[in-house]
C-alpha cells in the first residue's frame, strides 16, 4: 500500500512536470521577434512618431538633454514624454491573445490602433501598433510591425493599460509652461493692474539673487519681504496655463479686445525679448428661460492672452498668489 502511494505520487508529480513544460514549449514557439516590444535604452531614443488611422500624427523630437519638441511647433509636456519613454523601455508580453479572439484582436489593430516609430539616434530600431485596452483594462492589446500575432501587453508592476500614453492630439502634446525664459535670462517682471494701476510693480533682476522693486514709473520701492520677492518671480517663470484652447480663438481674441484685462504680467529677458499675458474675466452663460439668459463669474477660470495670438485658460488656484499689490512686499505697509 506504501509502495503504491509513493508510486502514484512519483507518477502525478511527472505529469505536473510533463504538463508545464508542455507549456512552456508550446508558448516558445513563438518567435523572440514577434514578441519583443520594448526597447530598453531610452537615453539613445531621439525620435518618436505617432500616427492613427484618422491621419493624425505626432512627431516627437528631442532637442536637448531634456527638451522635446511636437511637430516642430512646441515645446513637449515633459511628463508626457516620460510617460511614454517608461512604456517603450519596460512594457512586456502579458500573454497571447486567446485563440477564439484572435481574429477579432487582429481586425480591431488594423483599422482602430496607433502606428508607433521609434528611433535611436536617428535609426528606425521598432515599430509597433498600439490598439485598445483589454475588457479588464488591465493589458494592452498590440502586434508588431511585420507580424500577423498579435498580444496583450502590459508594463509589470503597473495596474492600468498603455494604450493612453500613445495619444495622438497635437494640443495635449505642448507644454503648458506659458513664459518660455529662465532665471538667469531674465531681466524684469512685470504685474499690471489696468483698474489699479497703484497697486501695479515691477521686479528688476540686477544680478544673482538681487532684485530691486519698483513701481510702474520706475521709481525704487522700499521691501522687507525680501522672500517673497524672489519667490513671485520664480513662481511667475514657473506658471503654466490650464490648457491651451483651440477652438474659434481669433473670434475670442477679437472679443477681448475691448476689455480691460484684470492684469498684465510682462517677462523681459536681458537679450531684449519680451513676452506678455493679458488675464481676462471669463463669464459663464446660463439659459434662464428660451429668449433669457444671464451671465455669472467663471470662479475657476480666466482668460489668457499670451503674446497677442494665442489663447489659454488660466486657473485662479494658480494666479492669485502671484497677482500681488506693490505694498505686499513691504512687512510696514
Amino acid at each position: 500500500m506504501k509502495k503504491n502511494i509513493i508510486l502514484y505520487s512519483t507518477l502525478g508529480l511527472t505529469i505536473i512536470i510533463s504538463v508545464i513544460v508542455y507549456i512552456q514549449n508550446k508558448q516558445g514557439t513563438i518567435k523572440k521577434e514577434l514578441k519583443d516590444f520594448a526597447f530598453e535604452d531610452t537615453s539613445l531614443v531621439n525620435k518618436i512618431f505617432l500616427a492613427n488611422k484618422s491621419n493624425q500624427t505626432i512627431l516627437l523630437e528631442k532637442v536637448g538633454p531634456s527638451k522635446w519638441i511636437v511637430n516642430k511647433k512646441y515645446t513637449a509636456r515633459l511628463d508626457a514624454i516620460k510617460n511614454l519613454l517608461d512604456a517603450i523601455a519596460s512594457i512586456q508580453v502579458k500573454s497571447p491573445v486567446p485563440k477564439s479572439a484572435v481574429e477579432n484582436v487582429t481586425k480591431l489593430l488594423a483599422t482602430r490602433s496607433t502606428k508607433v516609430e521609434i528611433y535611436s539616434e536617428n535609426k528606425l530600431v521598432k515599430t509597433y501598433y498600439v490598439g485598445e485596452p483589454t475588457q479588464d483594462n488591465l493589458g494592452t492589446y498590440m502586434i508588431l510591425e511585420k507580424s500577423s500575432v498579435p498580444f496583450i501587453v502590459h508594463k509589470p508592476g503597473f495596474n492600468g493599460y498603455l494604450t493612453v500614453r500613445y495619444f495622438v492630439n497635437e494640443i495635449e502634446w505642448r507644454d503648458v509652461s506659458l513664459f518660455m525664459a529662465n532665471i538667469s535670462q531674465l531681466h524684469s517682471v512685470s504685474v499690471e493692474y489696468p483698474e489699479q494701476i497703484e497697486n501695479s510693480f515691477q521686479i528688476i533682476r540686477k544680478s544673482a539673487g538681487k532684485y530691486e522693486l519698483q513701481n510702474l514709473n520706475n521709481k525704487p520701492y522700499p521691501y522687507t519681504d525680501t522672500f517673497l520677492l524672489k519667490e513671485t518671480v520664480i513662481s511667475i517663470l514657473k506658471a503654466k496655463a490650464d490648457r491651451w484652447l483651440t477652438d474659434k480663438v481669433q473670434e475670442k481674441i477679437d472679443s477681448l479686445k475691448n476689455i480691460k484685462p484684470i492684469a498684465i504680467i510682462t517677462i523681459k529677458t536681458i537679450n531684449g525679448d519680451k513676452q506678455e499675458l493679458k488675464l481676462y474675466k471669463k463669464y459663464i452663460i446660463k439659459n434662464i428661460s428660451e429668449k433669457e439668459k444671464s451671465t455669472e463669474l467663471n470662479p475657476d477660470v480666466m482668460y489668457g492672452l499670451l503674446n497677442y495670438k494665442e489663447l489659454t485658460y488660466c486657473q485662479y488656484f494658480t494666479f492669485d498668489p502671484l497677482l500681488l499689490k506693490i505694498s505686499d512686499f513691504s512687512t510696514s505697509k
